[in-house]
């Protein structure tokens, strides 16, 4: 694919990214075929250290950018079939810098069916319509020149049909100006308002009363288009699409009608000034506002979207890089009251051992028996953590864990809630099934639940990102735009880690760069017939494994204790042979440049291997070689809920309480004190400063501690602060953190220079 300076610029634009970065960028990505993660890990020289979201965004409006040029040579073509396409049009369409441009241009001709105007065009009264806007003679002299153009074979049979064809002619030329049409959208991004209301029948609507905070609601577009806010479009959206909202885009028509005068007919002393500002009356509220009242909603779809979409981002890729415990064992369980809690153990490479059930809860209690098994498996197995799902009945396993074990009692095994968000997902999906086929979906599940604890990166990227939990509106957006961004989110993830090629499951390596699913199955399959790989070169024996997918995956894939000590590290094989080169010129060994830091030292300040390689090379280079352990990620360290809360009834107001981040959204963050409901921090409670953006303060998983504010029984409603002061009476209650307060705004539309004004009322074409 040929990268032409234009779409560099283009770029440029939208970004402020050099160009001579983006063509470079633009160039491994579309002609050379190199994934994100490994451009930004392995080309930093030739990016000038670009990082992985801008070269996305580059990606991202090298996208739109062809998406317009493609539809500009479309209606390009078009309208020279229609043998209409004049060089000054052609000129105009060139020009266009936004796809809505392109389609005002377009409007005129991509009709289908014969418009009023065209008929009217048809019969020969264009010369006439072009008469009535500027003409001053009598009425007397209009009308017989209207009379010469009766013609009753084309069935203009009357002065009237001459004035309504052209009528026709002139609404649509006035709802097709694109100059007018182009000031008009200016001035409704920033004055119109959005307007919703409840409909009348409404109440016939199930759980219509949930879209409450807009039955009288009405926000200046401008506004809404703040990320912040930008929540509030999709769930009116959301009311619309349910039948219990009316939407409505409001702009001052006179300031519209004035627009259209002043370009078309301004002079004064016309002598059918009125009719022609009924016509543009018509071609206002028929073509113009309609118009640019669904693009302002498409468009508000579209950055609320992206706001939404980038809130989900972030706290996925918070919840996939949170601390893991490692290779330890694990004894997973799913809790159940009249089906048992489901038990297993997995060992320290994630696979299972052994599966039971136990029913410590009613109707069977059977507590002394449960804790008896328990202990024998964490003795037999060298149990060292045991993780309990938190959804039904999980606080009350997890306290008898704690009372009946002697392990956990004594300490001497830590007994966690583990979030199961998702686990049922997966227990049902095919990639579980395929794992364990003759395991009930219940032990799947708590299986899940051990290997999240252990490592939450493998295993969370087995589930659909929807089902995680960490989300708003996601079923909401545009689902192709979602699909995208949070599979870009877990590419990224899993490549910042790194994966142990000889433990790694096919899911976990279909998202290193370059490999997908097909190739992850082979190198699975090669492995199971094979036997561990011995170093990353025997990757050239997996089937479809080619030198490109081999150069874009193998820094990502890491064997430890394999034939080479660099093959355990980020180092890509392509420097293999001069850091080889260097270390027999100094006379040590491979294994010496990983072990031993002075050395590493050296390679970094040698000015000819940085001339030959590259500064940031050489940084990322040291940095491997001497860091203690490749895997970016801290280790877990446990975090303990209070003891004496197990339900909302023991939460006390005034007190506080250890909670994890479950959630984060624009108006605060939901997070876990140990308990089935979630709290709300309301983003005017996180911290005594004034916070912005709760994300920019808190991430998915960070542990905290929050004081209860109001605890609502009934509605099952936790208001919580981190604000050190004592007096609250002026914060947000329960959940209303996310309603938009009532806007009064009444848009003051400037006094009209129109002298027509008043003339405006009463006449219809």
């Amino acid at each position: 694919m040929e990268i032409d300076q234009s779409a560099a610029i283009y770029c440029h634009q939208q970004t402020e990214i050099p160009q001579r970065q983006i063509l470079s960028v633009l160039v491994m990505l579309y002609q050379e075929d190199c994934t994100v993660p490994f451009i930004t890990r392995y080309r930093k020289e030739k990016t000038g250290g670009l990082d992985e979201t801008q070269i996305r965004l580059i990606s991202e409006k090298y996208d739109e950018y062809l998406e317009r040029e493609k539809r500009r040579e479309y209606i390009l073509e078009a309208i020279k079939k229609l043998e209409k396409l004049t060089p000054e049009l052609e000129k105009k369409i060139k020009a266009c810098t936004t796809i809505n441009q392109l389609e005002d241009l377009y409007a005129p001709y991509k009709s289908k069916r014969k418009t009023k105007g065209m008929a009217a065009k048809e019969k020969g009264l264009e010369p006439f319509s072009l008469l009535m806007l500027e003409t001053k003679e009598p009425m007397e002299e209009i009308a017989k020149k209207a009379m010469s153009f009766i013609n009753k074979d084309l069935k203009v049979e009357s002065f009237d049909d001459v004035i309504k064809g052209a009528c026709d002619i002139i609404i649509e030329n006035f709802a097709h100006d694109t100059e007018v049409k182009e000031e008009l959208r200016t001035l409704y991004w920033n004055e119109a308002t959005i307007k919703s209301t409840k409909k009348k029948d409404a109440e016939t609507i199930k759980n219509y009363e949930k879209f409450k905070d807009y039955f009288e609601f009405e926000q200046k577009v401008s506004e809404l288009k703040n990320p912040k806010v930008a929540h509030r479009f999709l769930a009116i959206k959301r009311g619309l699409s349910a039948k219990v909202l009316k939407v409505d885009i409001i702009f001052d028509e006179e300031i519209a009608l004035h627009n259209i005068e002043a370009k078309h007919f301004s002079e004064d002393g016309l002598t059918l000034k009125k009719v022609l500002q009924d016509c543009a009356k018509k071609a206002y509220k028929n073509y113009i506002h309609s118009s640019l009242d669904l693009e302002i909603k498409t468009e508000l779809k579209k950055d609320s979207d992206v706001s939404a979409i980038d809130v989900f981002k972030t706290n996925l890729k918070n919840l996939l890089l949170q601390p893991y415990l490692g290779s330890k064992t694990v004894l997973g369980i799913d809790p159940g009251v009249v089906s048992g809690c489901k038990i297993v153990v997995v060992d320290d490479s994630g696979q299972l051992v052994i599966d039971t059930v136990i029913y410590p809860h009613p109707p069977k209690n059977f507590k002394d028996q449960s804790a008896q098994i328990l202990s024998a498996m964490i003795e037999k197995f060298k149990v060292e953590y045991i993780a309990i799902g938190n959804g039904t009945f999980g606080r009350e396993t997890l306290q008898f864990v704690e009372e009946m074990v002697p392990e956990v009692r004594d300490s001497k095994v830590k007994a966690t809630m583990i979030s199961e968000d998702g686990a049922s997902i997966y227990s049902a999906s095919e990639i579980a099934i395929k794992e364990f086929p003759d395991k009930d979906a219940t032990v799947r599940g708590a299986i899940s639940i051990a290997r999240r604890f252990q490592d939450p990166l493998a295993e969370l990227v087995k589930i659909d990102p929807k089902s995680i939990g960490v989300g708003q509106y996601q079923h909401d957006v545009n689902q192709v735009k979602l699909k995208r961004s949070l599979d870009g989110v877990v590419e990224s993830c899993v490549n910042y880690v790194g994966v142990d090629i000889n433990t790694a499951s096919a899911p976990l390596l279909s998202f290193v760069s370059g490999i997908g699913p097909s190739v992850a199955g082979n190198i699975v399959k090669h492995r199971d017939k094979n036997g561990l790989f011995n170093s990353r070169e025997e990757l050239l024996k997996v089937s479809r494994l080619t030198n490109k997918v081999f150069e874009q995956s193998a820094g990502f894939l890491r064997i430890y204790n394999g034939k080479n000590p660099l093959d355990a590290t980020f180092i890509h094989p392509e420097r293999y042979e001069i850091l080889e080169g260097w270390a027999n010129k100094h006379k040590k060994d491979l294994k010496d440049l990983v072990s031993n830091k002075d050395l590493a030292s050296q390679i970094k300040s040698d000015k000819e291997l940085v001339s030959e390689i590259g500064q940031m090379t050489i940084e990322d280079i040291y940095k491997s070689l001497t860091a203690p352990s490749q895997d970016p990620r801290t280790e877990f360290k446990s975090t303990e809920f209070r003891k004496d809360v197990k339900d909302i009834k023991d939460l006390k107001t005034g007190e506080w309480y250890p909670g994890i981040i479950k959630n984060i959204t624009q108006f605060g963050a939901f997070v876990d004190i140990g308990i089935k409901e979630s709290g709300l921090l309301h983003i005017s409670q996180i911290a005594d400063k004034f916070v912005d953006n709760p994300l920019e303060v808190l991430k998915v998983g960070e542990v905290v501690s929050v004081k209860v504010l109001e605890v609502d029984i009934e509605r099952k409603r936790i208001s919580l602060t981190r604000k050190s002061g004592e007096d609250h009476r002026q914060v947000s209650k329960g959940y209303d953190g996310d309603k938009p307060k009532k806007n009064n705004f009444k848009q003051q539309a400037p006094k009209s220079n129109n002298p027509f004004a008043k003339a405006l009322k009463g006449f219809k074409v």
